[in-house]
């Protein structure tokens, strides 16, 4: 099976309101296991000519919001480099790059249809998703199937639990090492480290 772990950063809780700043994704083939390390890989950050959102957030993502404030700061020139250096693009183009990222790495893409992948991520179909919906363009480009990934369930301790576990209680209960960092491909890395886990417990 292939799947697609995806994580993003963003402003603020509300996907009315706060904006997407970074996308991190990886591509895991349940087939044909590759080192984490050589896994395909998407990562850019989301520039903004406003930026909204709360201030905790602001806060937690103040490494994204500085360099994205080197690149309003910097001349013509430097900002070619900064859009390469961090693959900074508009909202316009991120599901362009997308599409064009899962093409290239093996997904079926027929004309004028949008690509079909499994997602998996950490409370992505109630948060991700809906935030990335409202990207132009997502939906004509990228279709997410119904069922999601979450490795919540997968790490779930019936007794004792009162709520499902977050990302940091899964990496702990599959002996995984290591911080949430909250950036977003580590956090998609992640979350292929701890359903790799799981598959090998259940085997």
């Amino acid at each position: 099976m292939k799947y697609v772990s995806i994580d993003i950063e963003t402003t603020g809780l509300d996907p009315e309101t706060c904006q997407i700043i970074q996308i991190g994704a990886v591509i895991e083939d349940t087939l044909v296991e590759k080192p984490i390390d050589q896994l395909p890989s998407f990562q850019c950050l989301v520039e903004h000519s406003q930026i909204s959102g709360s201030p905790f957030a602001l806060k937690m993502n103040a490494g994204i919001l500085e360099k994205l404030g080197e690149l309003e700061r910097a001349d013509r020139k430097d900002r070619s480099d900064l859009r390469k250096r961090y693959n900074i693009i508009p909202p316009s183009l991120v599901a362009k790059s997308f599409k064009m990222w899962l093409a290239s790495n093996g997904f079926d893409n027929f004309e004028d249809l949008p690509i079909s992948i499994t997602a998996a991520g950490k409370n992505f179909a109630t948060f991700d998703k809906l935030f990335l919906q409202k990207l132009p363009s997502w939906g004509t480009a990228i279709s997410i199937k119904q069922r999601v990934i979450d490795p919540a369930i997968l790490f779930m301790d019936w007794q004792n639990d009162q709520t499902l576990p977050n990302l940091k209680q899964c990496m702990e209960r599959a002996g995984i090492d290591g911080e949430v960092t909250h950036d977003a491909l580590q956090d998609a890395i992640d979350v292929v480290r701890v359903v790799r886990a799981a598959r090998r417990n259940k085997n």
